[in-house]
């Protein structure tokens, strides 16, 4: 176990990826971490991947200091907003809100975004790069890009750190070989909903070669809901389904693989 003898897990499940601030849960957001606790759902991290957001977030995490966190960043959706005074302004935010654990989410999306590759690239590396200098872990989107996430990774990183991560690849979507690349580099991988479903054997396969010790639990709530509840809207809740299928994917049982990824989220994100 890579991890756990280090840190001390958090006791139960850890979504580590959520986007409850959207107005989707404008209706019954105190109901949706109630539903998260009675679940087994013990800490939630809120996402805020704008700058628009930033505040949003940490009043989430600040209203909610025993059950929240959250994160603070630029999703490649809008990384032509990046420029020479975003970097100052990220800093500032960070420096005003112990709440906030990490960078993110940024990264590379081919797939969904008519913003450059170019820019993109840029954005990622500037602000990868500054979190590397200033210690901050990083949550890290990546769709149809991972050719060129690695390498960047690469350069920014150079290789694993000792005892902890640098990041997650949130949502890891990719091959076997592509996930053990990001676990080279000293990254950890976030399992969403597509773990469990029916036609995504191949990227079962790279989560159990991963292995719990170096796999987060994520919702991206409101989206990417799990197989029992396709179509719907997603909540942090559903890190028991997840769960439930990556422990039948590495032979342990549920305690089990609550106890260990909930140390790898202690390692990501840093907390006693």
């Amino acid at each position: 176990m890579t991890f756990v003898d280090s840190y001390l897990a958090v006791r139960g499940f850890v979504d580590t990826h959520a986007h409850l601030g959207d107005t989707q849960f404008d209706a019954d957001r105190d109901l949706v971490f109630e539903r998260a606790a009675a679940a087994g759902v013990s800490r939630i991290v809120e996402i805020a991947d704008h700058p628009d957001e930033w505040t949003r977030a940490v009043a989430i995490a600040r209203s909610r200091p025993a059950s929240a966190r959250c994160t603070l960043g630029l999703h490649p959706y809008y990384a032509d907003l990046y420029d020479d005074a975003f970097l100052p302004r990220l800093r500032a935010a960070l420096d005003a809100a112990p709440e906030a654990v990490a960078i993110g989410e940024i990264g590379l999306d081919y797939a969904r975004t008519e913003v450059p590759h170019d820019v993109q690239r840029r954005a990622f590396e500037k602000i990868a790069s500054a979190a590397k200098a200033w210690d901050v872990p990083v949550v890290v989107h990546c769709r149809d890009a991972f050719p060129d996430l690695i390498p960047i990774l690469s350069k920014v990183y150079g290789g694993k750190p000792a005892g902890r991560f640098w990041g997650v690849v949130h949502c890891f979507t990719g091959t076997p070989e592509q996930a053990q690349a990001c676990l080279i580099l000293g990254f950890a991988l976030g399992a969403d909903g597509p773990v469990t479903y029916k036609k995504n054997d191949a990227l079962r396969e790279a989560f159990r070669r991963a292995g719990p010790d170096a796999t987060v639990l994520e919702t991206d709530s409101p989206y990417l809901p799990p197989q029992s509840s396709r179509g719907k809207r997603n909540e942090p809740a559903a890190v028991l389904e997840i769960a439930g299928k990556l422990a039948e994917v590495w032979g342990l049982s549920l305690d089990e693989t609550a106890r260990r990824t909930s140390a790898a989220a202690a390692a990501l994100y840093r907390w006693p």
